[in-house]
């Protein structure tokens, strides 16, 4: 950690699901933990004190990321603020399909990758998930300027999150993939990256 420990934004990405096993879209599905994210989880909330004061806690409402978001907060005797903006990629009709049907299927990941205005049949775009989750953000930053935010999300919301803020183009989201319950942390002034796809606490 450098020696300025205010001031940051912490993107944590949920425990482990059912669905990232079997390599499946469940986007804004509730979906529930494993056994393993639930262990993924205990590991996090104990390991977030001995690297860094949490001051806020975001989280979105699905179950995956509030379970996660709540394993952190009871370490900081905090209460979670929900934010459906936060939510994962809505992929509508196409949730629930593996990633390599999505493939197969008129090469559906790639217009989902490249093309921001690609929308899946009664889901949303890219655009729209950028515009959703950079509001978010924005809007947390400007209500902590000076604390350190824990923000509670989804993978592909993250990763847009930070290919808006750190490349300016949301296409390149891929890039920012993470592990569950990995962790990010972002300057909240500058938006410059502090660190990525940090795994500490399972190793311990």
């Amino acid at each position: 950690m450098t020696a300025d420990t205010t001031g940051r934004l912490c993107f944590v990405r949920h425990g482990q699901t059912f669905a990232n096993i079997d390599k499946v879209w469940h986007g804004q599905t509730d979906t529930e933990l494993t056994a393993e994210g639930y262990e993924q989880t205990r590991r996090l909330g104990a390991y977030f004190p001995q690297y860094l004061r949490a001051d806020v806690i975001y989280t979105s409402p699905l179950q995956r990321a509030r379970i996660t978001a709540e394993a952190i907060a009871s370490a900081f005797n905090l209460t979670v603020i929900h934010d459906p903006r936060l939510m994962e990629f809505d992929l509508g009709d196409w949730e629930g399909k593996r990633f390599a049907d999505l493939v197969t299927e008129g090469d559906v990941l790639e217009q989902i990758i490249h093309n921001p205005d690609f929308t899946a049949p009664n889901g949303e775009s890219q655009n729209i998930v950028k515009q959703r989750i950079v509001a978010a953000v924005d809007e947390i930053a400007a209500k902590h300027p000076n604390d350190n935010v824990i923000i509670v999300a989804h993978g592909v919301t993250i990763s847009i999150a930070l290919a808006h803020y750190l490349d300016g183009n949301t296409t390149l989201w891929p890039k920012y993939g993470k592990h569950n319950t990995a962790f990010t942390e972002i300057c909240l002034r500058t938006k410059q990256l502090l660190s990525f796809n940090k795994t500490d606490h399972l190793n311990e």
